[in-house]
C-alpha cells in the first residue's frame, strides 16, 4: 500500500532551471569565468552542486569546490524568487494527495534551505512533513540515503513510500532505497530517456499523479 510521497525538487515540483542558470553564470562571472551556455549547466545538474562548480570553473580543489557551492546558494537565495517557480498543476497535484491523506515531502540534492525557502515562497511549504535537501543527509542521490531519511522524517516504510522524479539518477535512488519510482516528463530529462528503464509509471502531467498512485496501489 502506498502511504507517503517523496518528491524531488528541481525539475519535478519547480522549475528552477532558470534560477540555476543565473546563479551559476553569476558565480563565474564574478570570479573573472565566462558565462556557460544554459545547455552545459542543465548539464552539469546530474550531479551534487559542489562539484558541479567545481566542473563549469574548472577547479577539483575540495576547499574551491566548497566556496564555489557556498556562493552558488548565496546567489541563488538573494534571487530565486524571481526565477523559480512550480510548475503548472503542482499546486493542485499536491492538494489532491494531502486530501487522500498521504503523507508528502521533498527529497532533493539541492540545498534544503533553498528548498524550504522556495517553497514558503510558493506557499506550498505546509503541505510538506520534511523538506530534507544536501545538507541533511549522508550523501546524494543516486545513494539511497536522502530517501530513506526522507521516509523515516515521514513515518513510514520505504516499501510504502512512492519517489516522484524527473531523472535515472532518481530512479536509482528510489531502487536502492526499496521505493517506487514515478517519472516525471515535465523535467530536464527526455522522454527517451525516461522510457524503458525501470519507472513504476511515466507521467505527462502533474495532475495525473493522483490516478497513477491509485493504479499502482491496486
Amino acid at each position: 500500500m502506498i502511504r507517503a510521497v517523496l518528491y524531488d525538487h528541481d525539475g519535478t515540483l519547480v522549475d528552477s532551471l532558470p534560477l540555476v542558470v543565473a546563479a551559476t553564470n553569476r558565480v563565474l562571472i564574478a570570479r573573472g569565468l565566462p558565462a556557460l551556455p544554459a545547455h552545459d549547466i542543465i548539464e552539469g545538474m546530474h550531479v551534487a552542486t559542489r562539484p558541479r562548480m567545481g566542473l563549469h570553473a574548472g577547479s577539483s580543489d575540495p576547499l574551491e569546490q566548497d566556496r564555489l557551492a557556498q556562493a552558488f546558494y548565496d546567489e541563488a537565495r538573494a534571487i530565486g524568487d524571481d526565477y523559480a517557480r512550480p510548475y503548472d498543476g503542482v499546486a493542485a497535484m499536491i492538494e489532491a494527495i494531502a486530501t487522500r491523506g498521504m503523507a508528502q515531502g521533498v527529497v532533493s540534492n539541492n540545498q534544503g534551505a533553498l528548498i524550504r525557502g522556495l517553497m514558503a515562497h510558493a506557499g506550498l511549504g505546509g503541505r510538506f512533513a520534511a523538506i530534507l535537501g544536501e545538507e541533511d543527509f549522508a550523501a546524494p542521490k543516486p545513494d539511497p540515503s536522502g530517501l530513506l531519511a526522507g521516509a523515516d522524517r515521514l513515518g513510514v516504510d520505504p516499501r510504502d513510500c512512492v519517489y516522484v522524479g524527473d531523472t535515472i539518477g532518481d530512479l536509482r535512488a528510489a531502487i536502492a532505497a526499496g521505493m517506487r519510482c514515478i517519472g516525471c516528463l515535465w523535467g530536464i530529462s527526455p522522454a527517451s530517456a525516461m522510457t524503458g528503464v525501470g519507472f513504476s509509471a511515466l507521467i505527462a502531467h502533474p495532475t495525473e499523479l493522483p490516478a497513477t498512485l491509485s493504479r499502482l496501489s491496486g
